[in-house]
């Protein structure tokens, strides 16, 4: 094959992707300090999440420079043998394995987060299932990468591409079903709170949604055109992209809960009184929720402090706190 497609097309792609990779690893960076210094108190479960999702990214981070030094360094002026490294050398061949490792992570963290919202078991478990189907095809492939069959390593991760790509569409639609069922049922001021949950979601899902579409179909044109083309550098570099924007996506979704409690209006005492609000915002892991109106500060018991079979607690009135800024630490 000529030497300069493979050039521009092979290892230009993974350095583009490595490239990127490492831009969206010092976003992540940011976007831990940020977590890290407003969310001192979260529980230590969602603490160690944030903590995994560092560490699994930053492994990939290493991974991509080791590419890089590999194809680059070790097999400089050696083409063939560099465009080899993925069916030959360990940290290539499981390249996938470890993408659709921190994918899953981070959508099963989304499954919870849909059941929190939703309490819809049936929706929560096919979701969950897709995903681990995804995960198990990622790990077949990789498994044929190590016995250098290509072939058949293709076949699976269009298995686990197509099936990732249609979790994330069923769990980001029924997310934002749920949050708009809710909506109908609550109070105005609540209802903003719950379209700006709904417009997280939309924001924070489609980047990694259209990178893995992008992803899907550029993997699959090589095997329809039989031949090198840019779709193989689309292909490369989605999947060297993918793993970050799911990281991305999490951690916007955890930092924007004092933004999205500050969309809440202010409301009298009455109303509170008349009327009930949504527990769900937040979740059995999360603490009471505070929120200020200028007539006093009132709380929203967290889950477990209601009877069950009441669909929506009751908001209790704690005296009064003139222009308190407390908000509250929303699961979203």
């Amino acid at each position: 094959m000529p030497t300069l497609p493979l050039v521009a097309l092979v290892l230009g792609g993974w350095d583009l992707g490595v490239a990127g990779d490492l831009v969206l690893q010092g976003v992540i960076f940011a976007q831990f300090a940020h977590y890290t210094t407003l969310y001192k108190h979260d529980i230590l479960l969602l603490r160690v999440f944030v903590w995994g999702l560092l560490l699994l990214t930053t492994l990939k981070s290493a991974q991509g420079l080791a590419i890089i030094w590999s194809q680059n360094v070790q097999h400089f002026m050696e083409v063939e043998a560099a465009v080899e490294l993925f069916q030959t050398t360990w940290f290539f061949q499981l390249n996938v394995a470890f993408v659709a490792v921190i994918a899953f992570y981070v959508q099963i963290f989304f499954c919870h987060r849909l059941w929190v919202i939703s309490k819809n078991i049936y929706t929560v478990v096919l979701t969950a299932v897709l995903f681990l189907f995804a995960l198990l095809a990622a790990f077949v492939s990789s498994g044929f990468n190590f016995v250098n069959d290509p072939v058949q390593s293709s076949k699976w991760i269009a298995v686990h591409l197509s099936t990732v790509f249609a979790g994330d569409i069923i769990l980001c639609l029924s997310t934002a079903y749920f949050l708009l069922q809710h909506s109908q049922d609550v109070l105005p001021q609540t209802a903003g709170i719950l379209n700006a949950l709904l417009k997280l979601t939309i924001q924070s899902a489609a980047p990694a949604a259209i990178c893995a579409f992008l992803n899907l179909i550029a993997s699959q044109m090589p095997s329809i055109e039989r031949s090198l083309s840019g779709w193989t550098m689309v292909a490369i570099i989605t999947n060297s992209w993918l793993p970050k924007l799911y990281a991305f996506s999490a951690l916007w979704t955890l930092n924007s809960r004092k933004g999205i409690a500050r969309t809440g209006e202010p409301m009298t005492s009455s109303e509170w009184h008349r009327h009930t609000v949504l527990l769900d915002l937040g979740s059995g892991i999360g603490r009471s929720i505070e929120l200020s109106t200028g007539t006093g500060l009132h709380t929203i018991p967290r889950a477990g402090e209601y009877n069950n079979n009441d669909r929506l607690p009751p908001v209790i009135l704690h005296g009064k706190r003139e222009h308190s800024t407390r908000l509250p630490e929303v699961y979203v």
